[in-house]
C-alpha cells in the first residue's frame, strides 16, 4: 500500500482560484477608496486656503468697475445735501401789507438815492429800493445805466413778523428783462421785466449764492454758509428752467 503525505494549508494560504480573485477584487476596491478620500481632502484644503486668503485681503475689485465718489444713503441710493430741483412759487413774500408802486413808476431823484443794492454786472440795470425810514424792500430797474430807476414789482421783504429772512443782499442781473435777487435764504426771479416774480425759500438760511455762467440760460452757484452744517468746500450749480419756474442741479461737489 502506498501512503501519500498531505499537509493542511497554513493560515491565509489560498488553495482555490476563486478565492484568489475575490481577495484581489477587495484589495483593488480598498485602493480606489483611498484614492477618492485623498482627492476629497486635497480639494477641501485648497478651498479652505482660498477662503482664508479672501478674508485677509478682502474681495478682489475688477479694474473695469468704476468706483463712485457720490455719497450714498444707507439704502444705497445717491444722496446730496443740495436738492436736485428747487421749485419756485409764484409771487413774492407777503407780510400782510404787500405794497407796490405801479409797475414802471419812475422814482424821484431823492428816492433813487435809496437804491442801495444794485446789479453785480458792469451796468446798473436792477436794484433794490428801500425808502428811508421804511422797513420794506422793493425791486427796481433801470434802462439808462442807473441814471433813472423805475418800480419793477411788489415788496420783496419786510422785518415785520419774521420777514427779515427774505431780505435781499445781492442782485445778479441777466439783462434788462431778467434778474436774480438772493440772500442766504431766498431766490427771487423775474424774466419779464418785473411784471411777474417767482421765489424759492431755503428755510435753513445757510447758502451763499454767486452768478454762474451757462450757455443760453441763467445759472447760480450755491456754496455753504461758513457757520452752517453743509460740507466745507462743497458747492452745487443750478440752471433755471424758465418754462417750469424751477432750478435744476447740473453739477456739484460735496467734498
Amino acid at each position: 500500500m502506498t501512503i501519500t503525505p498531505t499537509r493542511q494549508p497554513e493560515f491565509g494560504e489560498i488553495t482555490e482560484p476563486g478565492e484568489l480573485l475575490i481577495k484581489e477584487a477587495r484589495a483593488a476596491s480598498r485602493r480606489r477608496r483611498r484614492r477618492i478620500i485623498a482627492v476629497v481632502i486635497a480639494v477641501l484644503v485648497v478651498s479652505l486656503t482660498g477662503l482664508l486668503a479672501a478674508g485677509n485681503h478682502g474681495p478682489t475689485k475688477s479694474a473695469k468697475t468704476p468706483v463712485s465718489t457720490e455719497p450714498r444713503s444707507v439704502a444705497g441710493a445717491k444722496s446730496s445735501p443740495y436738492p436736485a430741483t428747487l421749485e419756485m412759487r409764484r409771487g413774492l413774500y407777503d407780510a400782510g401789507d404787500n405794497r407796490a408802486l405801479p409797475w414802471g413808476t419812475v422814482l424821484s431823484a431823492a428816492q433813487s438815492r435809496s437804491v442801495t443794492i444794485k446789479s453785480s454786472g458792469p451796468i446798473d440795470e436792477w436794484g433794490v429800493w428801500r425808502e428811508i425810514g421804511d422797513a420794506g424792500q422793493f425791486p427796481v430797474r433801470s434802462i439808462d445805466g442807473g441814471v433813472h430807476w423805475m418800480a419793477a414789482g411788489p415788496q420783496l421783504a419786510t422785518d415785520w413778523a419774521g420777514g427779515g429772512i427774505y431780505f435781499v443782499s445781492k442782485v445778479i442781473s441777466e439783462g434788462q428783462s431778467s434778474v436774480v435777487m438772493v440772500s442766504n435764504a431766498v431766490i427771487d426771479v423775474t424774466t419779464d421785466e418785473g411784471r411777474q416774480w417767482y421765489q424759492y425759500l431755503n428755510t435753513a438760511s445757510d447758502w451763499i449764492f454767486s452768478a454762474q455762467a451757462v450757455n443760453g440760460g441763467i445759472g447760480l452757484r450755491i456754496r455753504p454758509f461758513p457757520d452752517g452744517n453743509l460740507p466745507k468746500g462743497s458747492y452745487a450749480i443750478y440752471v433755471l428752467n424758465t418754462t417750469h419756474h424751477e432750478w435744476l442741479r447740473t453739477g456739484q461737489s460735496v467734498g
